[in-house]
Order: structure tokens, then C-alpha cells, then sequence
């Protein structure tokens, strides 16, 4: 039987799996469902995205970052500073700067101890005021949220108490909105507590529910923050699953937060085989 090691790391409350894929074991022409079967909850190893470690010619090594429907996204924050733990501790990279290859760029992390940082990569887009249109009571009717976009689109609305907003209901069609379609958005609602911190909870397009965090959300909401003036860098996030810091600095904006290894397993050739919708149908039809 065919057993890989996994880790299972824990960052600010999102959970991931990371696997060492510099040997291209895992061909994505093939194993397309592959993703979404090992994040399945209840049926494989079950968590918030997946990491494959690859190699690069222009950084130390490259990630390849994955929400549970199986979707490469363009970037994670909270995904990567896993990945950067993980890499960490297989020193696959030397010293405590690492540089990593993303489909939205080269970024750096930084590591000291569980403490895992990471820069954003370029914000290519940042609308404080942005317009949506949206049905209500079966009418239609415009909400001003903002936009910002670092390789990956995110949504952000201020609400007065985070604790007693509809955050999945609101967040569901927003992040389903046509507009967005068929990629989804993942949507980020934040409160200011005082001039450094903030806040939030997230929908994630991609989970398809509020997640306990969401560093693309930490970091989205602490930058349309503080373009409001509203508080000022470094911003504290707190999110249901934990905190993190976001730092405006001369090479960029840093992110950073607990990242921790939860477990180590090895995967066996019955998970890297099985289908889990049809294990869902069978369990349904049963």
C-alpha cells in the first residue's frame, strides 16, 4: 500500500493539509478531484485548503494553494504562512527568510518560532467605495462595500457589531452574486474596536460558509481600514479563530500569526483512490 506524509497545520484558526510535491507525485491532469476528496470532512482528512510544496526556479520553492472545492487560487495568506511552517521545519529553505513562487507572484515569509510572517503580494486594486447591486424583499437595491484585489478578489463591508451581523446569510449572496460567477468571491465584514484594532468574520466562496479565519480577509479588511483612516498600522485582527497583525512597512504590507503543526499522517493509497461524492450518494441512498 502506497503511504505519503502529510502535515495538518493550523494557522489563526484555518486548518490546512500541506504535502511535499517536489518530486511531482500528484499529476493534477489526472488527480483533478484530488484536492476535494482529502478536504472532505468526516470522509478523509477534512480541512480549510490544501498546499502542495513544489519546486522553483525562482524562489526557494513554489506553492500551489487549493480551497476545498478543488479551485487553485491565486493566493492565501493564512495557506502560505502553513506552507512557510512547513517548509520550516523540513528546511527545504535555509535561514529564517524564505521566498516563495505564488500564482500571484514571489512573496517573502519570515519565520521566528510558531510566528509565521508573510508580505502581500502587489495590491493591484484597492475601491473604498464600490457598488452592488442586490435583490432584497424581491426589489433591487444598491450596497456600498469595497473591493480590493492581490491576486485574489476580496469584498469588505463594515458593519457596527460583527458578534450580531447575519454574516452567512448576508455573505452567501454576496459571495454568490452574479457578477462573480462562476469563481465566487470571498467576502470579509469588520468592526473597528479602537485605532489598532479590528473585528472580522468571513464567507469563504470556497468553503461555501463563515470560516473561524481568514487571512485574505484580515488583510483585506485591515487595508481598507486603515484607507479610512479608521485605525492605524500595525492593525491587531481578531478573528473567531484567532489573531493576527498586519503591518504597513517599507518593503510592503506583513502579515503574520500563529502557525501551528497540528499532526502529522501518511496518506494510503484508499484515500488517494476514493470518490467522495460517490461516497456521499452511497451514504445518502443507504
Amino acid at each position: 500500500m502506497v503511504k505519503l506524509e502529510f502535515f495538518k497545520i493550523c494557522a489563526a484558526g484555518n486548518d490546512f493539509i500541506i504535502i511535499d510535491n517536489r518530486k511531482r507525485l500528484f499529476n493534477f491532469d489526472y488527480q483533478n478531484n484530488l484536492v476535494e476528496m482529502l478536504c472532505a470532512r468526516h470522509y478523509a482528512i477534512g480541512a480549510d485548503g490544501l498546499c502542495f510544496i513544489e519546486p522553483s526556479n525562482l524562489a526557494d520553492y513554489q506553492v500551489r494553494f487549493f480551497t476545498p472545492d478543488g479551485i487553485e487560487q491565486g493566493f492565501g495568506v493564512n495557506g502560505i504562512r502553513a506552507a512557510i511552517r512547513f517548509a520550516s521545519e523540513k528546511e527545504i529553505a535555509c535561514g529564517n527568510v524564505h521566498t516563495i513562487e505564488t500564482k500571484a507572484g514571489i512573496v517573502k515569509g519570515e519565520v521566528s518560532e510558531e510566528i509565521i510572517g508573510v508580505y502581500a503580494p502587489k495590491i493591484t486594486k484597492l475601491e473604498l467605495k464600490y457598488e452592488l447591486e442586490i435583490p432584497h424583499h424581491f426589489e433591487s437595491r444598491l450596497i456600498e462595500l469595497s473591493f480590493v484585489d492581490f491576486g485574489v478578489p476580496h469584498l469588505v463591508l463594515k458593519v457596527e457589531k460583527v458578534s450580531t451581523f447575519d454574516i452567512k446569510g448576508i455573505g452567501a449572496m454576496l459571495s454568490n452574486h452574479v457578477r462573480y460567477q462562476p469563481e465566487g468571491i470571498d467576502v470579509t465584514f469588520y468592526e473597528v474596536i479602537d485605532s489598532h484594532k479590528i473585528n472580522i468574520a468571513s464567507f469563504e466562496f470556497g468553503v461555501n460558509n463563515v470560516v473561524y479565519s481568514s487571512g485574505n480577509g484580515a488583510l483585506a479588511s485591515a487595508l481598507v481600514a486603515e484607507a479610512r483612516k479608521e485605525v492605524i498600522s500595525p492593525v491587531i485582527v481578531h478573528a473567531l479563530g484567532g489573531l493576527m497583525k498586519v503591518s504597513s512597512k517599507d518593503e510592503g504590507v506583513f502579515i503574520e500569526g500563529e502557525a501551528r503543526v497540528a499532526y502529522t499522517g501518511l496518506l494510503t493509497s484508499d484515500m488517494l483512490n476514493f470518490d467522495v461524492e460517490k461516497i456521499r450518494k452511497k451514504h445518502y441512498l443507504l
